[in-house]
């Protein structure tokens, strides 16, 4: 297990022109909640989607991927949509790490420091930071392993940061 929060790079990977590949949010996900390199998750995800690439994977696509990467993680959709900003106060338990699906998007929320990441933002942020607190979240899924410790032991120091 590492001892710092995992933070993959952004994709490296170039075009016959040269041109940087775009480093798409599903993979990088997974890449954050299964210790590994974004390479490796986009890889995982193409196989598993039997396509070119990974633009717009699914929540089947993720789950089937961190199973194929070792992580253990529970998928529940929502009876009903909910604002991020209101959606973590309502459905995340704290001492966890959920990708949470936003309309058209995947993000990981670790409760356990009060902080999140994306592929859009790839620095682990608080929550209510993020560009993303208006978005509709659809479901979300509660990894059981990460493959990352948390920035805190205690999840409230964040907060009190704040205060």
């Amino acid at each position: 297990m590492n001892t710092e929060k995992h933070t993959p790079n952004r994709r490296e990977i170039t075009d016959w022109i040269g041109n940087k590949r775009i480093t798409w949010c599903g993979p990088y996900a997974l890449a954050v909640v299964a210790g590994c390199s974004y390479e490796r998750a986009y890889q995982t995800v193409k196989r598993i989607r039997r396509k070119r690439h990974c633009k717009g994977i699914t929540v089947p696509n993720f789950v089937k991927g961190c199973k194929a990467l070792g992580v253990k993680t529970e998928y529940k959709k929502l009876e009903r949509k909910t604002k991020l900003s209101k959606f973590w106060d309502m459905h995340l338990a704290p001492n966890k790490v959920y990708a949470v699906h936003i309309t058209k998007h995947f993000l990981i929320i670790d409760t356990r420091d009060m902080l999140t990441i994306d592929n859009q933002n790839p620095e682990w942020i608080r929550m209510e930071l993020s560009k993303h607190k208006n978005k509709m979240v659809h479901g979300y899924c509660i990894i059981e392993n990460p493959k990352f410790e948390p920035e805190h032991e205690n999840m409230e120091l964040p907060l009190a940061a704040s205060s």
